[in-house]
């Protein structure tokens, strides 16, 4: 299932909050920026007891979500300037020019 599938499954209020908990959990599975935990445990810390408050699990969703979106962007960035370079014959990155897939990020 997609990262798409699994958000919705938290946003929906006819599902049980444990049931949608799991749902924010198979999300941060397809994108963990911190590792699984050290993600989880960002959230927590960002949006609040997740685990127990339906507010606090749309925040979660919402954070992650935002942060995500931010990553995707990054990469399609790098992909046009790489594709960009190597038109240009400029086979290896530029000193400096930053591989959003080289390392953990967490933007907010």
């Amino acid at each position: 299932m997609s990262f798409g599938w699994h958000a919705r499954r938290v946003a929906d209020p006819a599902l049980p909050l444990r049931a949608r908990v799991a749902a924010l959990r198979s999300c941060v599975q397809l994108y963990r920026p911190l590792g699984f935990h050290g993600t989880l445990d960002r959230l927590a810390g960002l949006a609040g007891p997740y685990q127990r408050d339906e507010a606090a699990l749309l925040r979660a969703l919402a954070v992650l979500e935002a942060d995500r979106a931010r990553w995707l962007a990054e990469l399609e960035a790098y992909a046009r300037s790489r594709r960009t370079g190597k038109r240009r014959g400029r086979r290896m990155p530029a000193d400096g020019e930053r591989n959003p897939n080289d390392r953990a990020h967490w933007s907010t």
